[in-house]
Parts: C-alpha cells; structure tokens; sequence
C-alpha cells in the first residue's frame, strides 16, 4: 500500500479530477479519498464573508484626505 497525498480544487459542479501516477496504469486499485478543507480556504472564506458584510458601509459618509502640507513643511517636522 503506498499513500499519495494531493491539494487540489473541486469544481463547482463538485467534480474531483485527479491524475495518478503512471505506475497505477491499467491496473485495479482500491481507492480512500479522505476531504479535510484547507485551513486557508476557510481565512479566505471568512475574509470573503467580511468583504461581503462590510462593503459600501461608508458609503453614505465618505472619507476626505485634507490638506496635506506642503513638502518643505513634512521636511521640518523630520
């Protein structure tokens, strides 16, 4: 028994393509397929449901840069 370990995407049709090494050509095998989801595709997951929560929420009191001061003035304060 030889254990291959893989990261891959499943489709959104929930369609697993995977391509094994040559050496299991025309040959009967029994397969495991264990899922356990990618700690960083659930952060992203999570970032998405933020971005999603959040978006347009400043929309009605927008932000202003003022004035910035002039370059010999930022000079000065260095």
């Amino acid at each position: 028994m030889k254990t291959l370990q893989f990261t891959t995407h499943i489709e959104n049709n929930a369609q697993l393509h995977l391509s094994l090494p040559a050496e299991y050509a025309n040959q009967d095998v029994d397969l495991v397929v264990i899922i356990q989801p990618r700690q960083e595709s659930m952060e992203r997951q999570n970032w998405l449901a933020f971005i999603d929560q959040t978006y347009g929420c400043l929309a009605g009191d927008p932000l202003e840069r003022p004035e910035q001061p002039a370059l010999n003035d930022i000079d000065a304060l260095l």
